[in-house]
């Protein structure tokens, strides 16, 4: 027998479990059948696609060509480890969080609140 039972129906006529597929649809002023529905104003404008022949690839030429390859590595010419330090931002914004610790405090407190927010909010307080 096939899957999901044995099969309704004649060959080459509509099936009996399905005669809501011939129903007239409500095409009522503000249902999409009617074409009343429109985007709203505020939507993010559409991404363009960003294609494969639009990223470098290992044979194109360097963008840095006065960088050394092995920068912000432990060894090998160029700055080591240090000169990445700048590009962390989270340190910055996680003192900003700091103001909102009092509203955070009761949420944390909570039974029901899940561990992961329990310890976003610990990072935000040890930070």
């Amino acid at each position: 027998m096939p899957r999901g039972g044995k099969r309704e129906g004649t060959p080459g006529k509509g099936y009996a479990n399905r005669t809501d597929l011939g129903m007239k649809m409500d095409e009522s002023k503000d249902t999409a059948a009617a074409g009343g529905m429109t985007a709203p104003a505020n939507s993010a404008p559409m991404q363009l696609p960003i294609y494969p022949d639009q990223t470098p690839n290992l044979s194109d030429p360097t963008q840095r060509p006065n960088e050394p390859v092995t920068t912000g590595l432990p060894t090998g010419a160029g700055a080591g480890p240090e000169a990445m330090t700048g590009f962390d931002t989270r340190i910055q914004e996680t003192q900003a969080l700091k103001k909102w610790i009092p509203l955070l405090d009761p949420i944390m407190n909570r039974p029901d609140t899940p561990d992961s927010v329990k310890i976003l909010i610990r990072y935000i307080k040890g930070s």
